[in-house]
């Protein structure tokens, strides 16, 4: 397929056809090159495919039809209509992409920025509130760290960095513990120990360790030992400050 045949299809007709490459082209991300990753012959076949059917596309800018590649179930869709289309529609190829790398959906990356931007929700003082509450806002703010250094810009939400953001979250989370401490609740938290978000667990783990030692122990070591920054080296921090 060269650029002159994808002229000539409709709108509709190109993403299906767009859809359709990226799944034969597979990624990284899906597995589908096996291991180690090799590209077949015919992975590289449909990856060249994928390239006129793109800059046909590019050059049309169907930005509500370029977001159903965004959500598609398919991770190869995904990862390919991200890394083709970020200049057209960023935000969305941004979220599609790092929905990828985190195993997450784009809406769901979406949404985690919206929150981190939006900042806490308004509500009544911490001391007012129930033990449940607590938890609840415990694990928001705690999700909120976690998308503020993963899907939010240096320069994004007026200025605030995204370490800002992640800094002010942690003091947000310090007092919601401190709360649950001082009534002798913090066991509240020990269901988040396995909360699909790293840095939720890190943050329980942390707060736990005086009342769940060996299981707070164990959460942090793993993370410790995970590679995924900036929990890694604040797991380190925290075990090192137990011990001593």
């Amino acid at each position: 397929m060269n650029a002159m045949d994808c002229a000539n299809f409709s709108t509709d007709e190109l993403v299906r056809r767009f859809a359709e490459a990226a799944k034969r082209a597979g990624c990284y991300f899906s597995g589908s090159w096996g291991f180690p990753s090799r590209r077949t012959p015919e992975h590289e076949r449909a990856a060249d495919e994928i390239q006129p059917i793109g800059a046909e596309l590019k050059a049309r800018k169907p930005v509500a039809k370029l977001r159903q590649l965004f959500e598609e179930p398919s991770i190869d869709v995904r990862f390919w209509a991200g890394a083709q289309f970020v200049e057209i529609d960023p935000e969305w190829a941004t979220a599609a992409l790092n929905g990828v790398y985190e195993n997450l959906t784009t809406r769901e990356v979406l949404d985690l920025r919206e929150r981190v931007l939006a900042g806490p929700r308004p509500g009544p003082a911490i001391e007012t509130c129930s033990t449940e509450e607590l938890v609840r806002r415990f694990e928001d703010a705690s999700c909120r760290c976690y998308a503020s250094t993963r899907f939010i810009e240096e320069e994004e939400g007026g200025g605030q960095s995204n370490m800002t953001a992640w800094n002010e979250t942690s003091t947000e989370i310090e007092e919601i513990a401190r709360e649950l401490g001082a009534r002798g609740a913090l066991a509240a938290l020990l269901p988040l120990l396995d909360h699909r978000f790293i840095t939720v667990r890190e943050m329980a783990a942390i707060y736990c360790l005086p009342i769940a030692t060996e299981r707070a122990v164990a959460v942090l070591e793993a993370i410790a030992s995970s590679h995924n920054w900036p929990e890694d080296s604040s797991a380190r921090d925290a075990l090192r400050s137990w011990h001593a």
